[in-house]
């Protein structure tokens, strides 16, 4: 699960001009260069109990503007998130992580109305990234051009990636991705409009996923969710099985003049 969530979080940063990722033997620095912290991304973490302190300072002082530092359940040492929040970047609610086994999913049943689509071509991508940035109020910009800056290497056939959009008509109503990377399907980016939820939308586009990834040979997937998300998630057979903990980082690298 944590080494999904990590692959994902840099995959395409790795294949797109102006975008850096920094992998050392006990963390990885995902830097999405659209100064959106949904981008900007601190994972993998394996500090020692005698390095901890001074690993966290370092990291801090090689980012510039808002990171969000994902503490797991594989993370070291076992009390990373206390230290993080001691050096001034409080913690906030953690977020369960889930797993299912892809063997036992329910059938599909898409709502009346709903048509899913595998995102294909620019205008799918667009269409899918405009549905993630509706979660913030206003529409989060950043989300946009990430997804401008990031369409070449996302519409790569090779690209592990696998998202989803919804329509009722012409219009875009839900969003879904599974990321196929080290040996699991991580679920991500499930998104309804909010003028479209209680619909069961989002439980036919998630499904719509998980279903695409069982025929490409995955047998498990994996996912983060709110608290409240967890009831969609265990009637498609998810179970609790670590959790994810958010820490907002600002960084002090100064920018070039």
């Amino acid at each position: 699960m944590a080494a999904n969530f990590a692959e994902h979080s840099c995959h395409l940063h790795r294949k797109t001009a102006g975008m850096t990722v920094v992998e050392t033997d006990d963390l990885v620095i995902a830097d999405g260069d659209v100064a959106d912290d949904t981008f900007n991304i601190i994972t993998g973490t394996r500090f020692t109990e005698s390095t901890v302190d001074i690993r966290i300072a370092e990291t801090v002082a090689m980012i510039g503007g808002r990171f969000s530092w994902w503490v797991d359940s594989t993370s070291t040492p076992g009390n990373l998130s206390d230290r993080i929040a001691a050096a001034g970047f409080p913690a906030l609610e953690p977020e369960p992580g889930m797993v299912a086994d892809l063997a036992s999913l329910p059938a599909l049943e898409v709502p009346p109305g709903l048509r899913i689509e595998r995102v294909r071509d620019a205008g799918q991508l667009a269409d899918y990234a405009a549905i993630l940035a509706a979660n913030w109020s206003p529409p989060a910009s950043g989300v946009i051009r990430f997804y401008e800056r990031a369409a070449v290497a996302a519409l790569d056939p090779a690209c592990q990636t696998r998202c989803f959009v919804g329509y009722v008509g012409d219009a875009a109503v839900c969003a879904a991705e599974a990321f196929l990377a080290h040996g699991v399907a991580g679920i991500y980016n499930i998104s309804t409009l909010a003028g479209f939820r209680r619909r069961g939308f989002g439980r036919a586009i998630t499904l719509s996923a998980l279903l695409a990834a069982r025929a490409e040979g995955f047998g498990t997937a994996v996912l983060q969710t709110s608290p409240d998300g967890q009831e969609l998630y265990r009637g498609l057979g998810f179970t609790v099985a670590g959790s994810f903990t958010e820490h907002s980082v600002t960084g002090s690298r100064r920018s070039d003049p």
